[in-house]
């Protein structure tokens, strides 16, 4: 006679073909999560080349690492969004497992406007909510200030609160440190992009995306 005695467990309920209604939520826990990249398009992203409201060479150049951040992003199981950002936001693509409205977006982004990453905080911050996640992430690129940084460092707060990271990229020093005070990654040294490794900068933001 047989020893054992059968137990019942209880498991969301993903072993039935087709699926169930359980895989939704179990890709959420256990898949990559979401992230939404963030570029910054104000005015001064054009200033290696002349005129504003087109893809100028600064621009461009974080668009090339804006497609290889995505790649990579899509790689690791990430579903990818994104926003356009200046003084406000220009366009935005919520996180999809295909990379095709992110990728289009960064197609169309040209520059304009001036500089304040609250309102793209804000839309990042309840994008990310309306399809809560198992990793929530921000990925931030910026050449210049925040705008009102206190205002920023409070929202960023809240996001953090939500258990959503934000990982940042300025382009030069100085932005490298202000965008590092809204940033929830733990480094000695801020991400920090030159004119001349602007795209493997941004680039490098997909390490972040792995948790230490």
């Amino acid at each position: 006679m047989a020893s054992w005695i059968k137990k019942s467990f209880d498991a969301t309920g993903v072993t039935e073909y087709p699926a169930g209604a359980g895989l939704d939520e179990l890709q959420k826990q256990f898949g990559g999560g979401s992230v939404i990249l963030a570029l910054d398009v104000s005015g001064s992203m054009g200033s290696n080349d002349a005129g504003v409201g087109r893809n100028t060479q600064r621009l461009s150049q974080a668009v090339l690492g804006c497609k290889a951040f995505v790649r990579e992003a899509v790689e690791a199981r990430y579903e990818v969004g994104l926003i356009l950002w200046d003084h406000g936001v220009v366009g935005s693509v919520a996180p999809d497992p295909s990379p095709a409205g992110a990728l289009r977006l960064l197609d169309a982004a040209v520059v304009s406007g001036g500089t304040d990453v609250l309102p793209c905080l804000n839309l990042a911050h309840s994008i990310l909510l309306s399809d809560p996640r198992n990793d929530m992430v921000v990925a931030i690129f910026g050449d210049g200030d925040l705008g009102d940084l206190s205002a920023a460092k409070a929202k960023a707060a809240e996001l953090a609160a939500d258990n959503i990271r934000i990982i940042t990229c300025g382009l030069g020093d100085s932005s490298a440190e202000t965008l590092a005070e809204i940033s929830t990654e733990k480094s000695e040294v801020p991400r920090t992009a030159s004119n001349d490794s602007i795209v493997e900068s941004i680039a490098s933001m997909a390490k972040g995306l792995v948790r230490k």
